[in-house]
């Protein structure tokens, strides 16, 4: 067993942590606790189920590693829920020599004026720059919450011809039910709008 005064003296001395020494670092971090309650406001109607074999919301599956594997698919479902201006990173994390290059994606969020990961699928919740510093993040791509809800708006409210499924109808049911008299405005205002991911 490591402690943290070990873990400084490597750094210390430039010697390369290991993916178990980066990971206790970042879980060592203490969060206010108005964090932890502001994502669970947010994200609280989340519920996610995995190919059959479980299913709970984002804060009974992320302590308990089941979202690991899933890391694109959680974090657009999840940004739908934050702000706009929100975003998901994709990229490379580096977590030791064996492991120099992990392709993942995370959510970076702002509150009072600090920005935050939210890793569910590795289960972090912590300042991005400890998250970049402490995994060297190499980001190949961003893309904001706005963008994200808009392209799954689009993606409902434009299926292809062949898309008659109760799925598709069921979220239009629902659109309509949320936009109510500004439904057709507003698909009449999208429908020439061209969303660029980066």
């Amino acid at each position: 067993m490591f402690g943290i005064n070990e873990i400084l003296d490597k750094i210390i001395s430039k010697k390369e942590l290991t993916e178990e020494e980066k990971f206790k670092i970042l879980h060592s971090k203490t969060i206010d606790i108005e964090i932890v309650k502001y994502l669970m406001r947010k994200l609280n109607n989340l519920y996610i189920e995995v190919l059959d074999d479980y299913e709970g919301t984002l804060f009974e599956l992320m302590p308990i590693g089941r979202l690991e594997g899933w890391c694109w698919q959680t974090t657009e479902s999840a940004i739908v829920f934050l702000n706009d201006d929100d975003y998901i990173e994709r990229g490379n994390l580096r977590f030791d020599e064996k492991t120099p290059e992990y392709y993942h994606s995370w959510i970076c969020f702002n509150f009072n004026g600090t920005e935050y990961v939210l890793d569910p699928c590795l289960s972090f919740l912590c300042k991005k720059r400890d998250y970049s510093r402490i995994f060297e993040t190499d980001v190949k791509g961003r893309v904001n919450a706005k963008a994200i809800k808009e392209d799954l708006i689009r993606q409902v409210t434009t299926p292809k011809k062949e898309d008659n499924s109760e799925a598709y109808q069921a979220f239009q049911s629902f659109l309509k039910s949320f936009l109510k008299e500004g439904y057709d405005s507003y698909i009449e205002s999208k429908k020439d709008e061209i969303t660029s991911i980066l």
